[in-house]
């Protein structure tokens, strides 16, 4: 294959996906819409963030005058203010640790908040128990999650604007440096919350019924705030 036409395909390949600096000001926009909708149910004293990426919720979370702590799995590798995203952070207290294992002693927190997290973890249960052993007993939890309105974007959106990343990849790995498609992916696309489920896991698993009836277990849902549509920033989408 030549130079020309394997640049020709790499402009055809990723002409859907907006560069780093774009996907951060749309992370940031909906970031910001997000804590606008729920900063007046924050208790302020010690605040948590579940998943804290590279700590742009607890740089507002500081600036509400909360003493602020963060885990994540792999801090500063996502969200605002990811490396490189022209976004500058301040230095946060941001520890290496899952939902799943929570480093911090019993309910000391005034408030936890997790966003986007609770559909990545193993275990959902386990996390919840541990979110609520670190919480105290009048604390707020703040949790939010994709729904099933968000996982159609994603297939609208793979549908029309990406199939051709499949078909490149399906028919031109062997030539070209692209990701590894499976005749299935061609035409369905991969969860966003499991590599080895479908967007159709999502659209049932994301229905708001079903995040009520696992966060139920463990916590007395207070307030349930409508969602907005959700978009993937990485990606052109409606």
């Amino acid at each position: 294959m030549s130079a020309s036409l394997k640049n020709i395909l790499l402009k055809i390949y990723s002409w859907p996906l907006v560069s780093t600096e774009k996907a951060n000001q749309h992370q940031k926009k909906i970031r910001d819409t997000e804590w606008e909708a729920i900063q007046k149910y924050i208790q302020i004293g010690k605040f948590i963030d579940i998943g804290s990426g590279a700590g742009y919720a607890l740089k507002k979370a500081a600036e509400l005058g909360n003493t602020i702590y963060g885990i994540d799995p792999n801090p500063g590798e996502h969200g605002v203010g990811r490396t490189g995203s022209g976004f500058h952070i301040a230095d946060v207290n941001i520890i290496q640790a899952s939902a799943e294992n929570i480093p911090f002693d019993d309910k000391i927190f005034d408030t936890v908040y997790s966003s986007h997290v609770l559909e990545h973890v193993e275990d959902a249960n386990l996390s919840l128990s541990e979110i609520k052993r670190i919480l105290k007993d009048e604390g707020v939890l703040i949790i939010g999650m994709p729904t099933a309105s968000m996982a159609f974007i994603n297939l609208t959106t793979n549908t029309l604007f990406t199939i051709h990343q499949r078909l490149i990849n399906f028919f031109l790995s062997p030539f070209i440096k692209t990701g590894k498609t499976t005749f299935r992916q061609l035409f369905v696309p991969n969860s966003h919350s499991h590599a080895n489920k479908t967007v159709f896991f999502d659209l049932k698993y994301y229905r708001v019924k079903n995040w009520k009836k696992i966060i139920s277990k463990h916590f007395q849902i207070q307030k349930i705030i409508k969602p907005a549509l959700y978009p993937y920033p990485e990606k052109i989408q409606f």
